[in-house]
């Protein structure tokens, strides 16, 4: 999602938003809660040249995780991104929210 801010002399792109250290949430059946075990999840840039540079990034952090969808959040509690942890790999990364439609910032930075 491309935002753009109007001014009265020009159009102007707004900056990617970007954090390199996200919560962890963890979606259980009836509620979402932070996942404890791993409370904080580190990113670099070289990370999001690529879908598959993320699932390399991810796999190498998470490989004991138990399965299930996790979200890492920003700090202004928007969600940057939400995946699907299935045997040690990521099978699903959401392009937007299934709850509101939003895309999430995660697909600014590489294609979803």
């Amino acid at each position: 999602m491309k935002v753009w801010v109007y001014s009265l002399s020009q159009i102007v792109k707004m900056p990617k938003q970007f954090e390199n250290k996200l919560a962890v949430m963890r979606v259980r059946t009836k509620f979402i809660a932070p996942y404890r075990k791993c409370r904080y999840f580190y990113l670099e840039k070289k990370n999001l040249k690529s879908k598959r540079a993320f699932k390399k990034h991810v796999r190498e952090i998470a490989e004991n995780w138990p399965n299930g969808t996790y979200y890492l959040k920003l700090s202004t509690g928007k969600v940057f991104a939400r995946f699907d942890w299935i045997n040690g790999k990521v099978k699903k990364l959401y392009k937007e929210s299934p709850a509101t439609g939003k895309i999430y910032p995660i697909c600014d930075w590489i294609r979803c």
